[in-house]
This record gives C-alpha cells, structure tokens and sequence, in this order.
C-alpha cells in the first residue's frame, strides 16, 4: 500500500507546485491549459463518465484521435480506477473489430465503425463546464487510489498477425517515467513536443506521463504524417520546444522533405534535446541528421511489454548502441543471444493468453531481438528473432497481411517482407506466383483492400513477381534466400 500512496501524492503534489503553470499548450486548438484547469477538465469528464453509471473494475474503449480531451480522459479514468481500452482509429476495421473482442467494455467513444457496438463523440463527455476555480484540496481525491490495478489496454502485432492486448498499471507508467527521468533530470523547464498517437505506448508513456512527472510542459500537436513534414518546425519554434521524441521515419523525411532553414537556426539556437525510440537508426542518417540540425540524437530501447530498459544520455553516449542500462532494469541473453528483460515496469501480462510461455523458468521476457553487450556496458541491437516488419515507427506482422491477400484467392503464393529502407525504416514488399497476368490498376485495387480492412500501415509498398517460390529442404517457402536475392531481381518488378 505504501507504494500506492507514494503515487497519489506524487501526482497530487505536481498539480499542487504547478497550480497556475501551464500544463499543455494545444497548438491544434490554440488553447492552453494551466495545471488547474485540466484538473478541472479531468473532473468534468470524472463526473460525465460517472452519469453513465461506470464502475470500478469495468472498461472504457477509445478510438479517438490526439485531444486534450482525449488526455483528461485517461486521468479521468485513473481517478474511477477502470481500464482503458486504446485503440488508433487508423487501424483497419478488422483490427479494430478484433481489438474491441479482447476486453467487453461498458463504454465506448469515437466514431460510428460498423463493429456491433454504440460508440459516442468524446464531446459529450465535456458539453458543460461544470467546474470553475476549483480549491487545490481536491487534489487529495489522488491519494489512496489502486495504482496497480488495470489501467490500460494498448496493442502490438505478434508474429502470428493477431493483435495482443498489452496490459499495464498505472504504476508501471509512473516508475518507468521516473527512472528515464532521472537520466536526462527534465525539469519545469523542459517543453515536450506531443506528436505521437496516444493509442500507443510513444504517446502514452514517451510524450505524456514523462513530461507529466517530470513537471514539464506539453506541446500537444496534429499527429505526425508525412503531409506535415514541410512544417514540421512551425509550432516547435512557435512554442520554443525543448525535447523531442523523434521515430526514425521523422528524421529521415525531414533529411528528404525540410528544404527550408528555420528548423536549421531554430534547433542551432537553442538547446534541443533529441530522443530517439521505436526502431533502430541507421548510423548513417542519425549523422546527417545531427550535422544539419546540430541536435544530438540520444537512442533508447523501449518496448511496449517492458517500458524503458536502457538509453544513452549526455556523457554516456555511444554510435550504433541503445544506451546503458536504466537503473532496476536487467539484462541477459539466451544461447542465440535473444534479449532477455527484466524492469520494474513490466507489463501485467497480454488479455486472454497464457503468459508464462513468454518469460523463462526465471520470470525473464523474452523481447525478440538479439543484441550483446559491449565492455562498456552499452546495449547493441543486432538483428530480430520476431517475425515482425518496423514501417514508420509502427510494428507490422507480414503474416496478418499475407492471410489477407492469399484469402482474396488472387495468387498462388505469397510471402511480405520488410526491406531496408533509408526514410521508413523499412518497406513492405510483397513477393507472389501467380498463372495469370496483373497489371499496375489491379494491385492498387489490392492495396485498397488492405488499407481499409488492416490499416494504412499495411500497405503494400511494392509488388515482385516471381517465376516461383525458393523452398528450403522441408519445404518451407525460403525467406533469406528471397531477402538475399531481392536486389538481383529485375525481371517481373511491378
């Protein structure tokens, strides 16, 4: 119990320190928010949500786009103590469809999907403002609450293409925060760029409750997409940002797309700090990128399942590696050199699978990825055991979209590949044998289908014919010998 009230003061005293600080700039709305007045906001959606007769324990599902609202609400819900179910609604219908099948929940809000559930806009959770200057001793309804209870739902694909629920306390969000935190010690005079979804962990835990406990300020802004690189520096130089959490596609498509010089004297200026999370970065690119904007790109290892396990940070830094270990983080390798993790944030398991086949016999989890350690102690990452493609920051399973095209019984075979690619990390290229002549219109038709039924992030980036599929000695459809010719490849390229 001691833990649980550590939290809940912690939370009520940076609302207590910061009253009339500004909490989140909403550059989308161009509103801001004291820490007092999205109190206020959390307590009018509290009382809403309450209306609605939702109890401890049950669940919300949310399939909403990046609002202030959006993160009132997830305060809301820790002050109820129920679950929240988040979802991107860029997914394709039939992953949101098997996402809203993990968990019954007795609410859900965004737009109208054709999924057998009642949905409602988040704006009726906020039509009156029904507090105004509220007194600072109503912060104490913080203390006392279940930290360590379910607090969200977030999803990550499996090498099997079926979406798993990842489940974590609100506990594992703070602590993790914490130990990052201490790192980098982010402070009051810290600005924090917000331009990551909140359905996943980077806009949840990166972007939010980090800057949260370390006192920060928000910058919430329009979600990243490649249609808004050539403005990308606008509302960081308008609300002079000091941390960015940047993906690997973003600093690669500012390299190509950025062509003018404000971002160039902006971040030149000031002292920016560069944090880098969700895919390997190639060396290459973090040196051009640290050359022209003279920011220094510090990388991290993070996963959904452990929260941060290690980065690198100012005086502890080096080239091609994720960083030394944050502190009550453990690493160690099985015989194929897998990273095993051990964190004090570890997750509470995936909804509705038998979670022991994915720790050892030493409660360890299994990431799925290789890497060593150097003398120094610094993390790194030398390949990937899961069978998993990184496109954009976003982890892709090439056997959901192979499921798909083979049940559209257009090809004989097929087999989607991740190809290294210099902006999105890598591209998605699908290999297939087929009888029957397809021309350019009719795999644009495919790829609508994906779009719209498995989300924008699978789409198909290019299509390669081949006479037939390389097997090894069992008859397994051959993937190495496929990557490794792929460059060799010319005739039947669509």
């Amino acid at each position: 119990m001691e833990l649980q009230i550590k939290t809940g003061n912690l939370i009520k005293d940076i609302f207590r320190n910061n009253w009339e600080e500004t909490f989140i700039f909403d550059s989308i709305n161009s509103k801001d928010y004291t820490y007092q007045e999205f109190f206020e906001l959390v307590l009018e959606i509290k009382q809403n949500l309450e209306k609605r007769n939702i109890k401890k324990d049950e669940a919300i599902c949310l399939i909403l786009p990046n609002s202030v609202e959006l993160i009132a609400l997830y305060f809301a819900a820790l002050l109820l103590e129920i679950t929240v179910v988040s979802i991107d609604p860029n997914r394709g219908v039939e992953e949101i469809k098997q996402m809203c099948s993990v968990r019954e929940c007795k609410l859900y809000f965004g737009k109208n999907l054709d999924i057998n559930k009642k949905f409602e806009p988040i704006s009726n959770l906020i039509r009156n403002k029904i507090f105004n200057s509220v007194d600072k001793n109503a912060l104490d309804i913080f203390v006392g609450l279940n930290y360590n209870s379910l607090f969200t739902i977030t999803f990550t694909s499996g090498s099997t293409g079926i979406p798993k629920g990842v489940i974590h306390s609100f506990n594992n969000f703070v602590k993790s925060s914490l130990l990052f935190k201490n790192r980098f010690e982010f402070s009051k005079n810290d600005i924090f760029y917000h331009n990551l979804p909140l359905s996943y962990i980077g806009g949840l835990l990166n972007l939010l409750i980090l800057p949260f406990v370390s006192e920060s300020k928000i910058v919430l802004g329009q979600q990243f997409s490649i249609s808004n690189i050539p403005n990308f520096w606008d509302i960081p130089i308008k609300y002079s940002v000091t941390t960015f959490w940047f993906i690997p596609t973003i600093i690669g498509l500012l390299l190509k797309l950025d062509r003018g010089n404000e971002g160039i004297e902006f971040t030149t200026k000031n002292k920016i700090i560069g944090l880098v999370g969700t895919a390997a970065l190639r060396g290459d690119i973090k040196r051009d990128f640290e050359k022209k904007y003279h920011i220094k790109l510090f990388e991290s290892y993070c996963l959904s399942e452990t929260f941060f396990v290690t980065t690198n940070y100012e005086g502890n830094d080096r080239k091609n590696r994720v960083g030394k270990l944050i502190d009550e983080a453990k690493i160690s390798f099985d015989k194929d050199n897998e990273i095993l993790i051990e964190t004090p944030s570890m997750f509470l398991g995936y909804v509705g699978l038998d979670n022991n086949q994915f720790f050892d016999n030493k409660g360890r989890y299994f990431s799925g990825d290789l890497g060593i350690l150097d003398t120094d102690g610094f993390l790194q990452i030398t390949g990937r055991k899961k069978d998993l493609i990184i496109r954009g920051g976003f982890n892709i399973s090439p056997k959901k979209i192979e499921d798909f095209i083979l049940n559209l019984k257009i090809f004989d075979e097929v087999v989607i590949l991740g190809i290294e690619e210099q902006y999105m990390g890598e591209k998605i290229v699908c290999f297939f044998c087929t009888n029957k002549k397809y021309f350019k219109d009719e795999l644009k038709t495919i790829n609508k289908q994906i779009v719209t039924r498995l989300g924008r992030e699978c789409n198909i980036d290019e299509f390669v014919k081949l006479d037939s599929m390389p097997k090894t000695t069992s008859g397994k459809i051959d993937k190495p010998k496929i990557r490794e010719n792929f460059n060799s490849i010319t005739n039947g390229n669509l």
